[in-house]
């Protein structure tokens, strides 16, 4: 269970990356044609929503059903083998696909989940350490009621009453700090005590800058978007597009505040904007990464605000634009589903025999009918009689790799003696389809994940039986096909043709060593 984890979840990371890069892209191309969009803020809310879908899509178990992608073979440790040998159950058999040597990418998939874990570990601490020092800061500061709030010259232009019957809760600190709204449930309004130099139309503007905040529930969008870069540390991108989310976010406020004002007011704005940041450069503060900042940025940031706010801020992006960002976003969503590997990894394969049936020898009698394949599309990844550790005899079948989902063919017509997930004398075989042809050989079909037919009915050669899957004692998705020749098992490959030119090279190096 834990491989199937570490083998989506690296596949799922992989996705996440490559749908942000690509996304990233797209928008700042986007943006240099029609520039409005870096200023709206719901764009990369729908970017960063686009790259977790990815994420999640990758994630789920059957999707890599809608892959165009040739699936990748994945081998299993032998160490798993002993550990399966040692369970109640298993009466020394093994579990197909636990070979000897370890897979490279399987190592890479777990050690990928183990650092995973240890980088989320570390993103959460930062996390709650930002959080304790905004709350500390918070602790320090003193609130400030009615009668004070009306004494602002802040919000001399604001009905006082009404902001605290909603709830805003406002408070003033001496420390040299950014005016911000801060928190999630219930945000509150910190004012530092320097504030009160700046003029008092300044003073109202900034204000109302932080309300707009406060009244767009932005300090939800950006914790939803800070959220999201925590869960995907390892993605740089999901910061970028973070503080893009920040300055779309001041850039609509500004937006807000400023549309249908003088000139002579937009300058008090811009001069206020720069008061801000000298104080901010002056004292140098950590980012406490967890509040909406008033002029909090670097320079550039504030020249290119200011060159705004001179071009009487922002438009609308217009229909083209939008639509552009959401069909790019669409696509992006539809080719991590189509473009994302599949892998095509088994372990815990078959090994019991069927009832009354004995192991015969790889050189058996090979019966004169000759069978099709039991799929479309054949890749051969163990052959039988490939050594097995505690499997007297080797292998008991042949496997070939194959999605959840791909339709399984009878490989020649004959009557179904059994269609059941119940299999006398071997649960490790999952759903089984069990068919009797001519001659008295029999073909069984293992770890399906749906079965089409039923008991006593006539099945012709090429007819779909059933679906691909990984039931049983499996952990990834492909078809296990035996055979029997009156009551006693053989190699299937006796009625089956150029099965080597569609076998992996892991495949003949197994049966070569069984030689």
């Amino acid at each position: 269970m834990l491989n199937v984890i570490a083998f989506s979840f690296l596949k799922a990371s992989i996705t996440c990356g490559i749908a942000a890069a690509v996304i990233l892209a797209l928008l700042t191309l986007a943006t240099r044609v029609w520039p409005v969009l870096a200023g709206h803020r719901s764009v990369w809310l729908w970017a960063q929503s686009a790259i977790a879908c990815a994420f999640v899509a990758a994630l789920l178990p059957h999707s890599a059903a809608y892959s165009v992608v040739p699936a990748i073979e994945i081998a299993r440790p032998a160490a798993q083998a002993a550990q399966a040998s040692a369970q109640p159950g298993w009466d020394g058999l093994e579990a197909d696909g636990l070979d000897d040597d370890i897979d490279p990418l399987e190592l890479l998939a777990q050690a990928w989940l183990a650092l995973y874990v240890a980088g989320l570990l570390a993103a959460g601490a930062r996390w709650v350490h930002a959080q304790r020092g905004l709350r500390a800061l918070l602790a320090h500061a003193r609130p400030l009621d009615a009668t004070a709030l009306a004494q602002h010259a802040g919000f001399d232009a604001e009905p006082v009453a009404e902001l605290l019957r909603r709830g805003l809760r406002v408070c003033e600190t001496d420390a040299s700090i950014s005016p911000m709204l801060a928190g999630l449930a219930r945000p509150q309004l910190l004012l530092p005590r320097h504030l009160r130099s700046f003029s008092d139309e300044q003073q109202r503007l900034i204000v109302a800058h932080e309300l707009t905040h406060w009244k767009r529930h932005d300090p939800l969008w950006l914790h939803a978007s800070m959220l999201l870069q925590t869960l995907f540390w390892f993605n740089p991108l999901l910061a970028v597009l973070t503080r893009r989310l920040n300055w779309a976010q001041e850039l609509g406020c500004d937006h807000a505040v400023l549309d249908g004002r003088p000139a002579q007011q937009r300058k008090q704005y811009a001069a206020a904007l720069v008061a801000q940041l000298a104080v901010q450069l002056k004292v140098q503060q950590d980012s406490l990464g967890a509040g909406i900042a008033f002029g909090h940025g670097s320079p550039a940031s504030l020249r290119a605000r200011v060159g705004l706010i001179r071009e009487q801020g922002m438009r609308a992006p217009g229909l083209p634009g939008k639509a552009a960002v959401a069909t790019a976003l669409a696509s992006v969503l539809g080719a991590s589903l189509l473009l994302q590997p599949a892998f095509a990894w088994r372990a815990a394969e078959t090994g019991v025999p069927a009832p009354s049936a004995t192991v015969a020898a790889p050189s058996a009698v090979a019966p004169r009918q000759q069978w099709q394949m039991p799929l479309e599309r054949v890749r051969v990844t163990s052959f039988y009689g490939a050594a097995r550790k505690n499997l007297e005899g080797g292998h008991h079948g042949i496997d070939f790799a194959a999605r959840t989902g791909t339709p399984v063919l009878a490989a020649a017509g004959g009557t179904v003696l059994a269609s059941t997930a119940q299999y006398e004398g071997g649960p490790q075989y999952g759903d089984v389809v069990l068919i009797e042809h001519a001659g008295g050989v029999r073909s069984l079909y293992a770890h399906l994940s749906a079965r089409s037919v039923k008991p006593g009915q006539v099945v012709r050669a090429g007819e779909t039986i059933g679906l691909v899957g990984a039931t049983g004692k499996v952990t990834g998705p492909h078809l296990h096909l035996e055979a029997f020749k009156d009551g006693e098992r053989i190699d299937p490959q006796q009625m089956l043709t150029s099965l080597d030119a569609l076998a992996t090279s892991r495949a003949l190096r197994k049966r070569a060593a069984r030689l």
